[in-house]
């Protein structure tokens, strides 16, 4: 998020810090000091205020199973059954890192800081409100932690509990994807990713040929996604990951040849469509890329030969 946007949040902030910005019917906001204590998310989504402190050392963490209170105002303008479908204004139950939109992410990374019995408000920078509400209207958040069971860390668990934690996650990415919820699938596949980055040296050796399959597939799979998103560079990173894998992956070469002719890399887009044919002959997808990619090329060297023409005049 953009700098100037966190900016923003927290001159907002500054501006309510007093008693009167709240709502004194609604329990959730009481103020039980003139001046909370305020901290910015470090990636600029959001500003959080704390209401009420907590009490204890532990804080939530991935895998912890919470007991939530998020309260939304103006709730009329939010849509709560698109970005967060546990529910609003009630306690709900939430297991960090199962969030799948934007908003839920947001609210996961706040319980993740809060200690038990915290309230707290949560100031969401300006750009994303248009995303969260009809209008646009600048939403007051407010989010308690009322309860949470510990969870281990990653670490802590063996080779074959992660294993099924990161293939959990590649389902989960895939019934996103499919459902057209490009930011839950990816989130997913990422997750599914990191998960076998840490089993690497603990693979047994009748895993290895599913565990570089799979290492492919999410490669692809999330190139997939940041493809339809117009993210043309990460999509050659991890195409070209899933590449030194499979070298003749055929998704990941079409993948990759794409978004290197988003970027006017045409050249190279060029050879992973030759290459693409010489695995497929009958791939007409990449033979109508290809044709086109000629043409571009053309233009390309002829509009080159021209600026060059010039220097000689």
């Amino acid at each position: 998020m953009a700098e100037n946007q966190l900016s923003e949040t927290l001159e907002v902030t500054n501006h309510r810090d007093g008693p009167e910005a709240r709502n004194p019917h609604a329990p959730m906001k009481e103020w039980t000091d003139p001046a909370p204590f305020t901290w910015a998310c470090p990636d600029g989504f959001f500003v959080k205020k704390i209401l009420q402190q907590g009490s204890g050392l532990d804080k939530p963490k991935e895998g912890c199973k919470c007991q939530v209170c998020v309260e939304v105002e103006p709730s009329c303008n939010f849509d709560a059954g698109t970005h967060f479908q546990h529910g609003i204004n009630q306690t709900i139950e939430m297991i960090l890192g199962e969030s799948d939109t934007q908003f839920t992410e947001i609210i996961e990374k706040c319980v993740e800081t809060m200690l038990l019995g915290e309230q707290c408000e949560v100031l969401l920078a300006p750009g994303l409100m248009e995303k969260f509400t009809d209008g646009g209207n600048r939403l007051k958040l407010y989010v308690k932690l009322e309860e949470f069971t510990l969870h281990c860390d990653s670490w802590q668990m063996g080779f074959e509990e992660k294993w099924q934690v990161a293939m959990y996650h590649k389902v989960k990415g895939t019934e996103h994807f499919k459902s057209g919820n490009l930011f839950g699938a990816a989130r997913r596949y990422a997750k599914s990713l990191r998960l076998l980055v840490t089993v690497k040296y603990d693979l047994p050796l009748e895993k290895g040929e599913e565990y570089n399959r799979a290492r492919r597939d999410l490669y692809s799979n999330l190139a997939a996604c940041q493809l339809k998103q117009k993210q043309f560079r990460h999509v050659i990173q991890n195409c070209s990951k899933a590449l030194e894998i499979d070298p003749d992956s055929v998704k990941c070469l079409y993948r990759r040849g794409q978004a290197y002719a988003s970027i006017n890399e045409f050249e190279k887009a060029r050879d992973d469509c030759r290459r693409v044919l010489l695995l497929e002959p009958g791939n007409t997808a990449a033979a109508h890329h290809l044709r086109i990619l000629n043409e571009q090329v053309k233009a390309q060297n002829e509009k080159i030969g021209k600026a060059m023409s010039k220097l000689f005049i």
